[in-house]
């Protein structure tokens, strides 16, 4: 293939022949399991597919998704790829990494410091961006979920707070699912509650935006604030603040929409003493 050639010369002058190679076998393997003979056409169901139906060890899953985002990368960066297709795949990569629990071979998912979501909101307070922002932080959703997102996928329930009720069709999983709006306090969830009551009256100026173009703005304001976060860190800190809220593993993994609770408790679920004299607290008052 052309656009293979044209990515292994460019691996060569800036990769070491090792990695060159692994790159190139691993995107080799990829494409021979699609089912399309043309690389720009790949979905994102076939890289889920991939991950399902492998039988590869977490390492070099890992390191084939790795290889599969840099040269879809690459293809978008030299205009073969649009900016939302490699948007798309790109979100299903870091869904299948979560799903699978390989984020923990480098790194745990960092939920977002409150001093960074103040530096953050500060900076786009006011526009549509900040709304679209708290609805991330406050419901977990994923980026290819809030792409069919409607009004109609709201409700408010008796205590006062929404839920967000995804339809099968539109989750990655194929899977229905519902999850409260929550902050990570009382008095925050119910402002934005208040909020949203308002927003959801004109749904397309004050929460609708294009996928690609929301992504390529919270890139560039993660570099112009100086510290790295993405519209999944979002997702991360709702799942971070469930669990220092007190939720059981269960109940999250409902709520995030893991595929199982493994997924759930070896990501997410770390010892922490000021999560554990806060249960023992509320025990000793019930």
């Amino acid at each position: 293939m052309e656009l293979l050639e044209l990515w292994k010369k460019h691996l060569e002058r800036t990769r070491s022949e090792r990695t060159t190679i692994t790159y190139v076998n691993a995107v080799k393997s990829f494409l021979k399991r699609v089912s399309t003979d043309n690389p720009l056409e790949v979905s994102s169901k076939e890289l889920y597919q991939y991950a399902d139906l492998s039988e590869l060890s977490a390492a070099s899953l890992l390191t084939h998704f790795s290889a599969i985002r840099h040269f879809y990368k690459f293809l978008t960066r030299r205009g073969f790829l649009p900016k939302d297709s490699f948007s798309e795949i790109e979100e299903a990569i870091e869904d299948i990494k979560e799903d699978y629990g390989l984020h923990t071979l480098y790194r745990k998912p960092k939920a977002l410091e409150k001093s960074q979501l103040e530096r953050i909101f500060q900076k786009v307070k006011g526009s549509k961006y900040e709304n679209i922002y708290r609805l991330f932080l406050y419901s977990g959703i994923r980026l290819s979920e809030y792409k069919s997102l409607r009004p109609e996928h709201f409700f408010l329930d008796k205590s006062g707070i929404y839920w967000i009720h995804l339809p099968a069709e539109i989750t990655k999983r194929k899977k229905e699912r519902m999850a409260p709006l929550i902050g990570p306090s009382r008095e925050e969830t119910y402002r934005f509650t208040e909020g949203l009551s308002r927003f959801l009256e004109n749904y397309e100026d004050t929460l609708s935006v294009n996928a690609a173009s929301l992504q390529v703005y919270t890139n560039r304001l993660s570099k112009k604030l100086g510290f790295h976060f993405s519209l999944h860190s979002f997702r991360h800190t709702y799942i971070t603040n469930l669990i220092n809220q007190g939720f059981p593993a269960e109940l999250v993994k409902e709520f995030a929409g893991h595929a199982n609770i493994k997924t759930t408790i070896d990501i997410y679920y770390r010892f922490s003493p000021e999560r554990a004299k806060a249960v023992v607290e509320n025990f000793l008052k019930g």
